[in-house]
């Protein structure tokens, strides 16, 4: 929750768009990417990025979440150090 208290906080215009669900037999699980972006405040770069979601479903709730996203592109758009990358 404070990570995503943080972001939400350093975005503007946040969006998600492109969604593709992927159902499994399970019924309470599926599969989804994604597409998003935002502007990031501090920086003014757009922030474009391409997620993949895996949830699970307990009772009507979230029982299991688990995002992948790139991370350099995230570091990029906020303008912070990424170790051992090529400029």
């Amino acid at each position: 929750m404070r990570h995503v208290t943080w972001f939400l906080g350093a975005v503007e215009q946040f969006r998600f768009f492109d969604l593709h669900v992927h159902a499994f037999a399970d019924p309470e699980a599926a599969v989804a990417e994604v597409q998003a972006e935002a502007r990031i405040k501090p920086t003014g770069r757009l922030y474009r990025q391409a997620y993949v979601v895996f949830l699970r479903a307990a009772g009507g709730k979230i029982a299991f979440l688990r995002e992948y996203f790139d991370p350099v592109r995230a570091a990029q758009a906020l303008d912070a150090p990424i170790l051992g990358l090529d400029a």
